[in-house]
């Protein structure tokens, strides 16, 4: 999939839970999320390949989460009007999310 069809995806994931972000910012997610699974993952960018393809549904989970949490950066729990909204961590990623990348094994 490409970066296209995350932002594709994500836009459509966000609209449906009411969330409107300037496309950028959209973008801007998920470079972040695939900065953050190469990172763990240990993959290094080359030949016009900026990550993994099988990570490419994780990239958009991963956006995903991220936005949704926008304003509440840091927090692991939030309350707001009679609303409780409780994080796995403070983290920019839950660590499910995390644990769903594999490191490379380096020589």
């Amino acid at each position: 999939m490409s970066k296209v069809d995350i932002f594709a995806k994500l836009k459509r994931k966000c609209l449906v839970r009411d969330l409107v972000f300037n496309d950028d910012i959209y973008y801007d997610e998920i470079e972040d999320a695939i900065q953050a699974v190469n990172e763990r993952r240990g993959f290094t960018p080359k030949d016009g390949v900026e990550y993994e393809e099988k990570y490419s549904n994780l990239i958009c989970k991963m956006a995903l989460y991220s936005l949704t949490k926008m304003g509440a950066e840091g927090e692991t729990s939030h309350q707001e009007n009679g609303i409780n909204r409780v994080y796995q961590s403070a983290s920019d990623y839950p660590d499910d999310l995390m644990n769903e990348i594999t490191p490379l094994i380096k020589s």
